[in-house]
């Protein structure tokens, strides 16, 4: 890989920017295509999706409050006022949409006298369906509200100070979109600032402050395309997009800044540029990339969930991981190339090798050589401290995780989606209709039944421009003689859920004029209808208030519909309206049809719940399932009791989608956690070869996961009264587990890198901390601090997943990673480089984490031998251990340097076997093929037998 890219590095940048400006008018269109409604994304069948399902397809009645104008007012004159506003906004509305919205006055609402104080909410509701966008026109009603009160104002002057918000699905949606266009233009600025400052302070250049977030905004540029092209399939959940850029400026500048400082460090060791580059993509390049595909699979385990949030924020996720790393991996080191030491402009190696010397052996030193001198200091420290309080590290970190397990065990998620919302005008809105009505007033819960066969006949009639529903029903449904039927029951049913519940505020379901004015005759001790219908009228909701007392005025012979007059209301229930259509089968369609209660065809029924706390609080998702525990289960059930009326039942609604998602969500990633887990430990048991290390570093960043989550309930739940949603937890395991391991695996990977060159365990440790331990805490500086700025966003959704994700990098890369891991592996020792023989031996270690190149007959200082089939000087026989020592030390060096040159000599022959093939290779070429591949087989069996007369020496000394 190196070769080529060294060879071909001008057309590896050619071939990234031609794809990016392919990439880039699609991915300009990516916003087109995200959503904003999570209910939206489910994409999973559940029983409230399919409740939803029937609702959508066969109510066509069903009470639309995908917009809601809401109109506070506190007085009987501010009321006048505020009906004054839905007549001018009804008209205006008109004039703008014609048949597009219907405006229909929904009641007025309040906790005490409605003629004093509450709200007037008026539905506005999209004729259109999908085929239409209300909800990007809601800046033009909020514009058409703001006309209205004026227009009002006229003959009413309270009404230009009134309150009123437009709130609602719809509008919520609008409003969540524009505050996430601004969380991002908030977030990014400052992300890419963080970046900048600490790359120009890590590496005191500019260039190289620019560089790494440059290649990552390539690279996000691509992967937008990929995010309109999956959002046209199946949809983006918007806050997708927000995470994409954050990983991926974490992510790509992590392993843009290793392979850039891996290059660094080689040149000032005093390689070659060519060397340096080929060391830092051997090296450096498979620790980034061993990384990458453990955060890829991470991402990409969310793909296995069924919900299509999660399923598409996985898959994107990882494909702009995927992209990022291959970025990192071939532009990088391709861009260094071609500018080699420029890079690090305005300082330069020789600048390094400078400050460096300043601060070994004194001289003044400026504001570089002051941070190089305190990074020194301080990881060298840590290195000590690390190997001599190592026992101290451990208890510590079991000292501390016990209270971080407790609280991570017993604190509960929540699926109130209400509560993340980002501040705005239409959740203030839904906030005011809170105070003044039951909570669930907007978000209704519903119990669909599905009929065994139709209970009515279901029609409408003209009236005056409108058309009226009627219902006739059938014995099925009522059955007059015994006052059985499809309807009783409901009603039955629905009392009994309303007595039983504190939570239900009000409970809409069948309702039969009938059965009621029967009742309350009873109930009155009378048979006038005049004194019945009275009181049944003034029981009526609001919204079909009007509309009942119209069918009692025309049935009653009441001429002048415009002042009703209710204690007029002489007709019977069983009076007729028009010819075979009495009193109630027209007001029981207007109670059962026209709001939404039965279906068009009477095979259906939906019951309306309204609770009284909050649509998703915990009290409501509870009630939910002793609901649904109440329909299902057991001969005492509802379904069972009457299974001759319906045959299966649903519980539907916003809530009952939420509490279906984050439950099914939750067990679903009861696998996705095992699965990812396997699959990063089995990753890392071929690339490192070793059987526990893998498990001990998943280990570190679960601990990092329960100490995290534990840290984001006390933050949010304790000190801001702010209930953690049931994705952070989930979220966090899967990205901390990916990203998170990418410090593990920089840190492993050089620990054995310094094994396989002769180190032994302690020293590999030791020198670990010291070169890959500042680049480590600066590429976890810079990732959590990325993920950090999601703290600022408008949406506490955002907020808590910035806060989680960031603080869990920080644990993992600064404490974990810094501390803990290195404290373990000291503690380990070569039981942390154990494996199967045909794994260790490739890295050049034994099966039982020994070093294999254990020198043979080192007699002078290896440096000064032949390296290329030449025999080292034999000395005398090690005889004492710290002979045996010496010995071990002195040939460490020796092998490594020739396993490096057998490395050089593989990647020599193997490009010109390549030029070969393609019959690139003159008559010298052939002869040099020959020459190398002489060269490399003698090279190897002299390091053969180099380690061969090692062996015999040391088991014949004494020091063994």
């Amino acid at each position: 890989m190196a070769d080529v890219i060294m060879k071909h590095s001008k057309a590896v940048i050619a071939l990234w920017l031609v794809v990016l400006v392919c990439a880039l008018p699609f991915g300009i269109k990516s916003g087109d295509v995200l959503e904003y409604d999570m209910n939206s994304m489910s994409g999973s069948s559940t029983e409230a999706s399919d409740g939803q399902a029937i609702i959508d397809e066969h109510f066509s009645n069903s009470i639309d409050l995908s917009e809601i104008l809401v109109i506070s007012y506190s007085s009987s004159e501010e009321l006048a006022a505020a009906q004054a506003i839905f007549v001018e906004f009804q008209n205006l509305m008109d004039d703008k949409y014609g048949a597009k919205t219907t405006v229909s006055n929904y009641g007025t609402y309040s906790k005490g006298d409605p003629n004093v104080e509450g709200i007037l909410m008026i539905a506005i509701a999209n004729n259109e369906g999908e085929s239409w966008d209300i909800a990007h026109e809601t800046d033009n009603i909020r514009d058409l509200v703001k006309e209205a009160k004026s227009n009002a104002s006229a003959a009413y002057p309270e009404a230009a100070g009134l309150t009123t918000y437009v709130t609602g699905n719809d509008a919520i949606t609008y409003d969540t979109e524009n505050s996430s266009m601004e969380d991002v233009s908030k977030v990014d600025p400052l992300s890419i600032l963080l970046i900048f400052v600490l790359l120009g302070l890590f590496f005191y250049a500019v260039v190289t402050a620019v560089v790494p977030p440059a290649v990552v905004g390539m690279a996000y540029g691509i992967a937008l395309a990929a995010v309109y092209a999956i959002g046209c399939l199946m949809g983006v959940y918007y806050i997708t997009q927000t995470l994409i850029l954050v990983s991926m400026l974490g992510a790509g500048c992590d392993y843009a800044i290793f392979i850039i400082t891996r290059y660094r460090d080689e040149r000032k060791k005093g390689l070659s540029h060519e060397d340096a580059l080929k060391t830092a993509i051997m090296w450096g390049g498979e620790a980034v990339f061993t990384s990458g595909i453990s955060v890829i699979i991470g991402f990409a385990a969310l793909a296995l969930c069924d919900f299509a949030m999660v399923r598409t924020m996985g898959i994107i996720l990882a494909i702009g991981i995927a992209i990022a790393l291959v970025a990192a991996l071939t532009f990088i080191p391709s861009l260094l190339n071609l500018v080699k030491d420029k890079i690090f402009w305005p300082s330069n190696i020789e600048s390094y090798k400078r400050v460096e010397d300043k601060v070994q052996n004194g001289g003044k030193l400026g504001v570089h050589g002051h941070l190089s001198k305190g990074s020194k200091r301080y990881f060298a420290w840590l290195s000590r401290n690390t190997h001599k309080h190592s026992k101290l590290i451990a208890i510590a970190l079991v000292v501390l995780c016990i209270p971080g397990l407790y609280i991570f065990a017993e604190s509960e998620d929540s699926a109130d989606m209400i509560s993340v919302m980002p501040d705005s005008e239409s959740v203030d809105g839904l906030d005011l209709i809170m105070t003044q009505t039951d909570g669930g007033t907007i978000m209704p819960t519903y119990i669909v039944l599905e009929m065994n066969e139709s209970i009515a006949t279901v029609g409408s009639l003209p009236y005056g421009g409108m058309n009226i529903p009627y219902v006739i029903w059938n014995e099925h449904g009522l059955d007059p003689a015994t006052m059985t039927g499809a309807v009783p029951a409901v009603m039955e049913m629905t009392k009994e859920i309303d007595d039983e519940y504190e939570i239900v505020g009000s409970i809409s379901g069948l309702n039969s004029w009938q059965i009621m004015y029967m009742k309350m005759g009873s109930a009155l001790g009378t048979t006038d209808p005049s004194t019945i219908n009275q009181v049944l009228y003034e029981q009526m909701p609001s919204a079909v208030k009007g509309y009942v007392g119209m069918i009692l005025a025309i049935a009653s012979r009441q001429h002048d519909l415009t002042h009703i007059d209710p204690t007029a209301f002489d007709a019977p229930w069983n009076s007729y309206v028009v010819s075979e259509l009495t009193v109630a089968n027209i007001i029981d369609g207007i109670l059962n049809v026209g709001t939404g209660i039965l279906s068009d065809d009477g095979q259906y029924v939906s019951v309306m719940v309204i609770t009284t706390d909050k649509p998703m609080s915990a009290d409501t998702m509870d009630f939910l399932a002793e609901l649904r525990s109440d329909l299902h289960d057991g001969e005492e059930s509802y379904d069972y009791v009457h299974r001759n009326i319906w045959s299966a039942s649903y519980v539907a609604g916003t809530s009952a989608s939420i509490d279906d998602m984050s439950k099914d969500i939750e067990d679903q990633f009861s696998m996705i956690r095992i699965v990812v887990a396997i699959l990063l430990i089995v990753l890392l048991f071929f690339i490192l070869g070793s059987y526990l290390t893998p498990i001990r570093s998943i280990i570190t960043i679960l601990l990092s996961v329960f100490l995290t989550v534990a840290l984001t309930h006390v933050v949010f739940e304790g000190l801001m009264d702010t209930p953690v949603l049931f994705l952070i937890p989930i979220v966090l395991f899967v990205v901390l587990l990916g990203l998170g391991m990418d410090y593990e695996i920089f840190m492993t990977t050089k620990i054995r890198e310094n094994k396989i060159k002769g180190m032994n365990n302690d020293e590999a440790i030791d020198n670990a901390i010291k070169e890959a331990g500042p680049v480590i805490s600066l590429c976890a500086l810079l990732m959590g601090g990325t993920f950090l700025t999601l703290v600022l966003a408008n949406s506490s959704m955002l907020k808590e997943l910035g806060f989680a994700l960031g603080m869990g990098i920080l644990i993992d890369g600064l404490l974990m990673v810094g501390y803990v891991s290195p404290a373990l592996m000291h503690l380990m020792g070569d039981w942390s480089w154990k494996g199967p023989g045909f794994l260790t031996r490739r890295h050049g270690l034994n099966p039982d984490g020994s070093n294999m190149a254990v020198p043979a007959a080192c007699g002078a200082a290896p440096a000064d031998a032949e390296r290329i089939g030449g025999e080292m000087p034999v000395r005398a026989v090690p005889a004492t251990p710290e002979e045996v020592a010496k010995y071990k030390q002195e040939c460490y060096s020796e092998v490594a340097v020739r396993q490096d040159r057998i490395a050089a000599l593989n990647a020599e022959v193997k490009t010109l076997t390549d030029n070969k093939r393609i019959g690139r290779l003159d008559e010298e070429g052939e002869k040099e093929l020959e020459a190398k591949r002489s060269e490399l087989k003698a090279e190897k069996e002299s390091l053969r037998e180099f380690q061969r007369k090692s062996r015999e020496d040391l088991r014949s000394g004494k020091g063994q």
